[in-house]
């Protein structure tokens, strides 16, 4: 499920939404934990820290990503939020900022209420450079394919 939330020309959220099969705190887990998340995806093709603990909110991290058929990079902040599940990349630098002086990509992982599996969403909270910068849709799709391929990994792992 996607919904797009414009703020003014220049700001806005995206929300992707997905139920997957896994438990919660391993979807969490493989992404706080985040050097095994270029193994269950081709779309992220390395993950570095480059400064701070990889586990510590406030550590920057560097990822090479591959975003419509185009090898990108972003340097972000990360922080995580253990009790809610959440993890907050605030990015610094990298090819998406070109575009957009804001741009936040935030997974927040809850327990299914129906018992099995959980509840995986992202939400992009952005700010353009200017009108003519693209609303962030294809980082949209971005984050939905890594949904499914993180919980393939996980679910094929188990």
């Amino acid at each position: 499920m996607a919904q797009h939330h414009t703020i003014s020309g220049l700001v806005g959220k995206l929300v992707i939404e997905s139920e997957v099969h896994c438990d919660a705190d391993k979807y969490y887990k493989i992404w706080k934990h985040h050097e095994d998340v270029p193994n269950a995806t081709p779309h992220i093709s390395g993950v570095k820290v480059t400064e701070g603990h990889g586990t510590a909110s406030g550590c920057i991290k560097r990822w090479n990503i591959v975003v419509a058929g185009r090898n990108e990079f972003t340097l972000e902040k990360t922080t995580y939020n253990d009790e809610t599940r959440t993890i907050c990349h605030s990015n610094i630098d990298g090819d998406m900022m070109k575009k957009y002086k804001k741009f936040d990509a935030i997974l927040v992982v809850t327990s299914n209420a129906k018992g099995h599996g959980s509840i995986v969403s992202w939400t992009i909270e952005y700010e353009k450079i200017h009108e003519d910068s693209p609303v962030p849709i294809e980082y949209l799709g971005l984050f939905q394919s890594l949904i499914e391929d993180v919980n393939s990994h996980i679910c094929t792992s188990q």
